[in-house]
C-alpha cells in the first residue's frame, strides 16, 4: 500500500506577525501551523515581509516546511496552531519521507 502524502495549504499572509497554513494527511487529519516572519526571513530567505517575498520563500522551501510539519504528525491534535521555529526547520529527520508537494 502506498504511504499517505502530507499536503500543505497555500500560505495566508498576516501583516503583523506570521504566515499561517495547514497541513493534512490521511490518518492524522489537519494541523494548523504558523511561520513567524523572523523565521521566514532568517531561515527561508525572504528579503522582507512583503506578501510576494513571503510566498516566494514559502514555495521555494516547501520541502523543508513539509519535513518540519511531519515531525508533528504524532502530536495530539488540540486544535491549537503550532508555531514552527528555526530549530524545527533545521532538525534532521531521516526517518520521515518526503512525499512531494
Amino acid at each position: 500500500m502506498d504511504q499517505p502524502r502530507t499536503l500543505i495549504t497555500a500560505p495566508i499572509h498576516f501583516a503583523d506577525s506570521a504566515v499561517w497554513f495547514s497541513a493534512y494527511a490521511f490518518g492524522w487529519g489537519y494541523r494548523a501551523f504558523a511561520l513567524p516572519f523572523e523565521v521566514v526571513r532568517e531561515e527561508l530567505g525572504a528579503r522582507n515581509e512583503t506578501e510576494q517575498q513571503v510566498r516566494l520563500a514559502f514555495e521555494l522551501n516547501k520541502h523543508r516546511i513539509l519535513r518540519a510539519v511531519q515531525q508533528y504528525r504524532a502530536a495530539s491534535a488540540t486544535g491549537e496552531r503550532i508555531t514552527l521555529s528555526i530549530a524545527d526547520l533545521l532538525r534532521e529527520t531521516p526517518e520521515l519521507d518526503y512525499f512531494g508537494a
